[in-house]
């Protein structure tokens, strides 16, 4: 017989903890750096009819205020050479707290050098291109005959590029995601077409979907160049340059995976070649750029970049430090008066409301409480990030007045939460994209929680000091028989680092260094 269907009425209770509206805004708010915040702020104003620039309601948040109900405290003491106490309170120094005008705006914040740079302390850094990667890409469609739906996917493409500048998922991924998500119906096909036009914008490589793509892309580009182009007209030397990139082709087409494991030996059989003519398609091989994106982001070092710091903290070098939160051009805001008190008179008269002014009291109180919520999000990330910088002053104050690297103390962003009863992933968005500008020297604010570690005999390893102790001993290497994780290990054993294979192996990766195999020359 069948087994008998039916159902069956369950009760069950659990507890889940969500985040209220007004939690989730000041978390975003938080993790923003200044710039950014002052776009949310323009964004806000404009959306939200109810919100509005100015001073005099009850409701506003004025940048100018000197926040005379900031209490300031102290964080000095005695000089001791005692253990750094984090638990210590510090109240015998000098902290104080005021806020940076209004107007200390980008003019004044761009000539500082950043610390651990490879400019020189005091050079300019000057002002980056006001074109950005995702702008640059987009007019480079003007100069390909598409069609409107070929440009609508090209546009498409380029944001979902990754920072590599590459197509990280499928295309069947993206045509659904266009036909759930916009309403826009793409063949696999039809995305194909559009990607092969992306693939020949600049740089060349962008748009492909993987390393070896990547590199293919680069090679066909040079042997499609016009001096290489036409065959018969070929000179020697132009001979020899094209049938190095066939080989350079070769090579990343059928073998890439010998490739990439760096076996020079198997690759020279499965070619049939000499190691000297291997060892020169490498060579060529090595000058590709592996990831065609980050070209165009203002990240690289040798690059122009505006970096504003949300804190500017001034020392007198001895034994008192003051400092400011730079609320950039985030004007003061207010409720609008005039939404205020229409919500006021329907509140008054809500019973006799009609259908319609019930719809118009709805949305006016919507948007009041939007506005009210928002200004008063300024108001906790402004106390947040106060309380967090007061925090790292005191557990740091020996590095603020020196800047001297070997005074920087262990400090976990634990630390920070448990002096400021923050909550530890508030403070991990304080400390994300936030800079310091010390006595004119820009620092990002993650510079100043140093992670240690202690190794089997307890004795405290500085990553600052161990990294470039590491990378001195794999730049003095022979590239042709590099050192192993356990003889790195052993020659910072020499210098009096004791840290094991698997440490030595783990900040070899923080630091994007390859494993030894892979830093083989042929």
């Amino acid at each position: 017989m069948p087994a008998k269907q039916g159902q069956i009425l369950q009760q069950t209770q659990r507890q889940l903890q969500k985040l209220s509206p007004q939690q989730y805004l000041v978390a975003k708010l938080v993790e923003l750096p200044l710039t950014d915040l002052e776009q949310r702020v323009k964004d806000e104003v404009f959306e939200n009819i109810a919100l509005e620039e100015g001073h005099d309601s009850a409701d506003e948040f004025d940048t100018n205020d000197n926040a005379e109900n900031q209490d300031d405290f102290d964080a000095s003491r005695e000089e001791s050479d005692d253990e750094f106490d984090p638990s210590t309170d510090n109240e015998d120094a000098d902290i104080e707290y005021s806020e940076a005008p209004s107007d200390y705006g980008n003019d004044e914040l761009t000539n500082y050098s950043q610390k651990a740079s490879t400019r020189e302390e005091g050079s300019e850094i000057p002002i980056g291109d006001t074109r950005s990667f995702i702008e640059d890409l987009q007019a480079q469609i003007s100069e390909y005959e598409v069609t409107d739906k070929q440009r609508e996917l090209i546009e498409y493409l380029i944001g979902s590029l990754d920072e590599r500048g590459f197509v990280d998922r499928s295309l069947v991924q993206i045509s659904d995601d266009l036909l759930f998500d916009h309403n826009v119906q793409a063949s696999v096909s039809e995305l194909e077409d559009a990607l092969a036009i992306l693939q020949q914008f600049e740089p060349c490589g962008i748009g492909a979907r993987n390393l070896r793509e990547c590199l293919l892309l680069q090679i066909d580009r040079q042997l499609q160049s016009d001096d290489l182009a036409d065959e018969a007209s070929l000179s020697a030397q132009q001979k020899a340059t094209r049938n190095l990139l066939l080989l350079e082709r070769r090579i990343i087409a059928d073998h890439f995976d010998l490739f990439e494991r760096n076996d020079p030996e198997r690759l020279a059989q499965r070619l049939d070649i000499s190691p000297e003519r291997l060892r020169l398609a490498i060579a060529a091989i090595s000058k590709l750029n592996p990831h065609p994106g980050r070209s165009l982001h203002e990240a690289a070092d040798d690059q122009a970049q505006t970096i504003i710091p949300d804190f500017i903290v001034e020392t007198d070098h001895e034994s008192s430090i003051s400092f400011m939160l730079n609320m950039g051009k985030i004007p003061a805001l207010r409720v609008s008066s005039e939404y205020a008190q229409q919500l006021d008179a329907y509140q008054k008269m809500s019973e006799k409301l009609s259908r319609s002014q019930r719809d118009a009291f709805i949305y006016t109180r919507q948007k009041v409480e939007s506005a009210r919520m928002f200004i008063a999000a300024i108001k906790q990330r402004q106390n947040t990030l106060i309380s967090t910088m007061k925090a790292i002053i005191a557990f740091q104050r020996d590095f603020m007045l020196t800047q001297d690297d070997d005074l920087l103390h262990p400090l976990r962003l634990q630390d920070v939460a448990e002096r400021t009863d923050l909550d530890i992933s508030t403070i991990s968005r304080v400390v994300n994209s936030k800079y310091v500008r010390l006595d004119g020297t820009l620092y990002p604010l993650k510079y100043f929680f140093l992670r240690s570690k202690t190794n089997a005999e307890g004795d405290l390893i500085m990553r600052t000091k161990v990294f470039p102790l590491i990378r001195d001993i794999i730049d003095e290497e022979d590239k042709l028989n590099p050192l192993s994780d356990e003889r790195i290990a052993e020659l910072l054993q020499q210098k009096g680092q004791k840290i094991s294979r698997r440490t030595v192996a783990k900040y070899r990766d923080e630091m994007d260094i390859p494993p030894a195999k892979f830093r083989k020359r042929i």
